[in-house]
Formats: structure tokens, C-alpha cells, sequence
């Protein structure tokens, strides 16, 4: 696909400019003329968006709550009738965020020159991913935009919700392992040192009779030598960067994403985030008219996990070769066996996109008491976890003190 700048006149001389894609020369002259309009330039621009707005020297940093509260003022606006460019022009003044009020901006312009809503957003992929487009699109060819985009922002705005809870999920034990960590390291660099000098001139065998107190003794040696401290950081920083390598290629991706799908005890909370996420975003795309195949192929896009967005490409190629949904969904084997049955009768009742949506209705309830669960199960098991490390350094000093303590009474 290429980008062209056209000049044309309509049937009653009125004259027309405008910006669009098209996958050459002879396509865009085509398509001009299919709607009535007398073609009188057509170019194809040098440049792309993408690289003006590296000339500029800013980075287009949109966050999505950024672009979700934008997408529910731009459909509460437009369900009140105001014009799409008065619209942005308001949003581009209110907003904000300083890289949305740039992008606002040139939208603005790119309507000004004659350009569709979902052209001039599209001049953004950075910012508006596919099924953002395509919903926009859908929107615009239907006549049923404001609809539209109070759906996606809905969706967004569910999508976000989700996200919020797994995080909070996930935050608590997150923070109890960095707590431990840090108790950790400061009983034995640190209180650890004051005893190591009684234990090594007592007449005890700490290595052999206190194996405990030996590890912790070890331990803070280690801890204290600045060139180990220094050879750990280094090992610690080689191995993260290679991470972040591996994880930017295909087969690291698929590999994280993996073992985040089927991490033990988290497994059915990421289950169920993947499966909101996937029901909501297909009943969304079904209801605004997006094609079966195509909803498939943009959920898959931006399913944000690479487990799901490969199962769903298989999804969609078996479903092309004539297989029935439930039977696909159910031979990937990811999906929980409820949706596979909803959509089992969403398909004999013709209803697929409102038994996808009670689906993900379903599951965004069901983390809300998974979250409830784990974490009424996370918060003993964590004090037992600090606990038990206290516990540990308790006994590795105690131990070897009594120790001392009856060979100086079985003296005297």
C-alpha cells in the first residue's frame, strides 16, 4: 500500500483534495472515478507520516488510558451531533497529553483537505492499531460512526478494567518477593557480620554440626566483597539484556508468553484476562459487521499474547476451510470449555456475538472471585514465606550461641 495525494472535482464542480492509501496508481484513478469524480492530480507522497514526525524529533508517546479517555469523548461527542472536525478541534484543545494534541492536529488538517476519519487516523498506526480502523471504518461505511466508537470505547474501557485487576493481582505477591529480597540481603550483610566473629573463635564445628549456620556465615562473606557484589551485578545486567534480546525475537515472545499462560496457580487468572479479552473485543467487531474471518484475524492482531494470537490464526484458517468455530476453538485448547460451548450454541442460534458477549461478561466476573481466592490464599502464604526467612537466620545464630553457651557450662 502506498500513500497518494488527489485533486479532483465532483460532478457539480466542487472542488476536492485529499490523502489515501491504495495499493497503486491505477487503483486510486479507479476508485476516483467509481464515485463520479473527475480526477484532476494524483501523487504519491515522498515522505510517510512516520518519518515527518522523526524529522520533528518527537516520539509519539500515547499511553492507552490516553487513547481510551479520547475514544469516549470522541463518542459521547459525536452521539450528541456536534461535526467530526469541531469535534477535534475541542479534543485537541482539552487533551492533555501533548503528543495526542500533535496527533489531533494533523487529523484536523488531513480533514480539512478531504480526508475520511479512519484516513487520517490511519496516517497514525503507531497510535490507532488495526481494529481501532477498522471499527472506524465500519462505522463510516454503515452511516452508524457514533454507535460505533461508543462500542470500542466500551470495549477499551472493559479491556482496561481487566488489565487493572490482573495487575492488582499480581502487584501484592510481587511486592512480598522484592520485601523478602531486600530482608534478605540486609539480615546477612548486615546483622550477620556482628555474629561471625564469636561463631569463628568458639571451639565449635560450625561447618559440620551447624550446616545452617555455615550457609549464612558463607553467605555473608560473599555479600561483603565488593568484587563479588560487583561480578553479580554484571551477571545480573548480562543476563537481563540477553532477556530483553530474546524476548524481541518470534521465538521469544511465544516462549514468555507461554509460561504466562500456563505459569502454575496464575493460570486460570491469565485464562480468564485472555478470554474476556478475546469475547469481548469478536462480539464487538461481529456486532458492528465486521466479517467472521476478518474479527478473527484482528483479535488475533491485538490479543497481546502470542499463545492466543497463534491459536486464533489457527482458529481462523480451519474456519476457512469450512470447519464450524466451537469445533476449532475446542481443538486449539486454550480457551476454557464454557466459551466452546457458548459458541457451540451461539452457532445452531445464530447469535454468536451476543453469546460471546455474556461470555466475556462471564469471565471479567469470574476474575474479580479468582482475585478474591488467590489472594485470600496469597497473604498467609506470604507472612509464612517472611516468616520462615526470619525463622532461618533466628535458628542460624541461636543455634551455634546455645551451642557455645552449654560448652562453657559443661566446662565450669
Amino acid at each position: 500500500m502506498a500513500r497518494f495525494k488527489y485533486k479532483t472535482v465532483d460532478a457539480h464542480g466542487k472542488p476536492q483534495q485529499g490523502e489515501t492509501s491504495a495499493h497503486d496508481h491505477h487503483a486510486l484513478l479507479a476508485d476516483l472515478k467509481s464515485k463520479g469524480l473527475t480526477v484532476l492530480e494524483v501523487a504519491e507522497v515522498e515522505a510517510s507520516r512516520k518519518s515527518e514526525e522523526k524529522q520533528l524529533g518527537f516520539d509519539l508517546g500515547i499511553s492507552q488510558k490516553t487513547l481510551m479517555i479520547f475514544t469516549r469523548q470522541l463518542a459521547t461527542t459525536l452521539a450528541a451531533g456536534l461535526s467530526l472536525l469541531r469535534i477535534i478541534h475541542v479534543l485537541r484543545r482539552r487533551n492533555s497529553s501533548p503528543s495526542l494534541r500533535r496527533v489531533l492536529d494533523q487529523v484536523s488538517q488531513d480533514l480539512q483537505k478531504g480526508a475520511r476519519f479512519s484516513e487520517a487516523l490511519a496516517n497514525h498506526p503507531r497510535v490507532f492499531d488495526e481494529m481501532y480502523l477498522n471499527l472506524v471504518r465500519v462505522g463510516e461505511a454503515g452511516g452508524n460512526l457514533p454507535e460505533t466508537v461508543a462500542r470500542l470505547a466500551l470495549m477499551m474501557e472493559k479491556e482496561a478494567a481487566v488489565r487493572r485487576k490482573i495487575a492488582s493481582a499480581l502487584a501484592y505477591p510481587m511486592f512480598i518477593l522484592i520485601f523478602t529480597s531486600v530482608l534478605s540481603y540486609a539480615l546477612v550483610a548486615f546483622l550477620m557480620p556482628l555474629f561471625t566473629p564469636m561463631f569463628e573463635d568458639s571451639k565449635l564445628n560450625i561447618a559440620a554440626d551447624y550446616p545452617l549456620t555455615h550457609m549464612l556465615v558463607q553467605a555473608s562473606k560473599f555479600v561483603s566483597s565488593g568484587q563479588n557484589i560487583a561480578l553479580t551485578l554484571l551477571a545480573v545486567l548480562a543476563l537481563g539484556v540477553a532477556f530483553h534480546f530474546f524476548r524481541k525475537t518470534p521465538t521469544g515472545r511465544y516462549t514468555i508468553d507461554y509460561c504466562k499462560y500456563f505459569v502454575p496457580f496464575f493460570h486460570d487468572l491469565v485464562q480468564q484476562g485472555a478470554s474476556a479479552r478475546f469475547a469481548r473485543a469478536f462480539s464487538e467487531l461481529l456486532k458492528s459487521g465486521v466479517p467472521l474471518l476478518q474479527s478473527l484475524s484482528l483479535v488475533a492482531g491485538s490479543a497481546g499474547n502470542q499463545v492466543v494470537a497463534r491459536s486464533l490464526s489457527v482458529v481462523a484458517s480451519r474456519i476457512q476451510d469450512g470447519d464450524r468455530i466451537s469445533d476449532t476453538l475446542e481443538s486449539v485448547k486454550i480457551f476454557p470449555d464454557l466459551m466452546v460451548q457458548m459458541a457451540a450454541i451461539g452457532e445452531e442460534a445464530g447469535s454468536l456475538p451476543e453469546m460471546f458477549e455474556r461470555v466475556a461478561d462471564y469471565y471479567e466476573a469470574e476474575i474479580d472471585a479468582t482475585i478474591a481466592a488467590m489472594t485470600a490464599v496469597l497473604e498467609p502464604a506470604m507472612m509464612v514465606v517472611v516468616g520462615g526467612v526470619v525463622g532461618m537466620f533466628v535458628m542460624g545464630v541461636l543455634l551455634p550461641i546455645l551451642g557455645i553457651s552449654t560448652g562453657q557450662q559443661a566446662q565450669m
